[in-house]
């Protein structure tokens, strides 16, 4: 039944799995063949866009030239005008002066004559010269008649080229004043036009891609609200097939570093141990055996040496003890445990044996045989921790030559409360070498 009900939920999972496919495959389809349409649209678009605008502004240029050129023309003809006017003025101006010099000259040359004749005719007619003088009196005054004329229309003529002139600068003025208002206004309506072409031009991708991010936003909300496990899943696979099969430089760069860090671990743990501290401590630990084995070796020595010498000491113990007690009887001594007096097991060990009652008796054999008392020479010449080297330290101050140069320099590594004398216990304070 349990199988069944696995092949049924696996069957179901199948389905799930093949339905979010298709709905994938029709989402992405969807939406590739309506990015097509709109790329489409907008590439069909865009070149009567852009022949358009271009259109409008070869327009507008064309208006703005041709505004310009009507205003220059306009300047320039305003201006010949007025040249014009006063190059006439000036010469009615100068006929008038033509006019007057040949009058003048006429008159003197009338005069002359009239002089002349009259010099003759004066006392032969008075008639002529009345009449005369009226012609010449008519003259003048046509004379002075024409000239006031000519002046006054020289006047007209300049007051009415000056005003011309400011008309036309006025005119000109305001031409260009129009002409800029006409042609800020057809800028503005072309950028304006401008503005809304491409606003409508580049409205269509804008809202293909709003379109295309609210369907993929709806798409992935649903699958992610409907095949949430699934998704987690299939991302989790892709991601673990791909860096498996394409590493990322991200994941290369880490892979790299952890190798390096490996490295360097490898070269530190490498140079740990391969560094002096290890080979010093190493050599303190080889040391310590060794003090430790001499301490053991000697204890044994001493107790082989107290077995062998046990029975001749013993009976001559005895017999002192014997005669002593016959003597002066006194009540036995209780020996006392190194943890009753509080003295340490290594100061038990180290101290030597108390004195007792058979060293007398002891000392008189060993006196007799020379080859035990050059041994006993040579084991006080020994140190008292190693029993390897001589003696050659001085411990001060309580001025005890027991150990060697190796065991002082290992004492002293020690802490300051522990650096001990091996023999009373009292602080060392100083050390100093002895050469025998």
């Amino acid at each position: 039944m349990q199988g069944i009900l696995l092949v049924v939920s696996g069957l179901g999972w199948l389905l799930d799995l093949l339905l979010f496919v298709l709905d994938l495959n029709y989402w992405l389809v969807s939406s590739l063949v309506s990015f097509l349409l709109w790329t489409l649209y907008f590439l069909l678009n865009l070149p009567g866009s852009i022949t358009f605008g271009v259109a409008r502004c070869w327009e507008n240029a064309l208006v703005s030239a041709a505004r310009l050129g009507e205003v220059s023309g306009n300047l320039a003809v305003g201006w010949v005008h007025a040249v014009g006017d006063g190059l006439r003025g000036l010469l009615s101006g100068l006929d008038a002066l033509q006019l007057l010099w040949n009058l003048t000259c006429h008159l003197l040359l009338r005069s002359k004559e009239m002089m002349q004749r009259g010099l003759l005719s004066i006392a032969l007619c008075g008639q002529n010269l009345h009449r005369q003088l009226c012609e010449a009196l008519g003259i003048a005054g046509g004379l002075v008649a024409y000239i006031v004329n000519s002046l006054v229309n020289v006047s007209l003529i300049g007051v009415q080229n000056v005003l011309s002139a400011a008309l036309g600068l006025w005119l000109t003025a305001v031409n260009v004043v129009v002409v800029g208002k006409e042609l800020m206004v057809a800028l503005l309506s072309q950028i304006s036009s401008t503005a809304v072409a491409g606003v409508i031009l580049f409205w269509t991708p804008f809202q293909l891609a709003v379109d295309l991010l609210v369907s993929c936003g709806t798409g992935v909300g649903v699958i992610l609200f409907r095949h949430l496990y699934e998704v987690l899943l299939l991302l989790f696979l892709i991601w673990v097939t791909r860096a498996m099969f394409r590493p990322s430089p991200a994941l290369r760069s880490f892979q790299e570093r952890l190798r390096r860090c490996g490295h360097v671990v490898q070269i530190l743990v490498h140079n740990l141990l391969s560094a002096e501290v290890w080979r010093r401590a190493a050599a303190w630990c080889l040391q310590l055996v060794r003090m430790y084995r001499a301490a053991w070796d000697r204890d044994q020595n001493r107790a082989r040496t107290r077995a062998q010498d046990m029975p001749v000491g013993a009976a001559r113990a005895q017999g002192a003890a014997g005669t002593a007690r016959a003597h002066n009887p006194q009540p036995p001594v209780r020996v006392q445990p190194a943890a009753a007096l509080n003295v340490p097991p290594e100061r038990s060990r180290r101290a030597p044996p108390p004195p007792c009652a058979s060293t007398s008796h002891e000392t008189e054999p060993a006196a007799g045989d020379p080859w035990k008392l050059l041994k006993q020479q040579e084991e006080s010449k020994k140190c008292v921790i190693c029993q390897d080297e001589n003696k050659t330290v001085l411990l001060l101050p309580c001025r005890h030559l027991c150990l060697c140069s190796q065991c002082t320099e290992i004492l002293l590594q020690q802490p300051i409360l522990q650096r001990n004398c091996p023999l009373c216990r009292k602080m060392i304070l100083q050390t100093l070498t002895v050469y025998m």
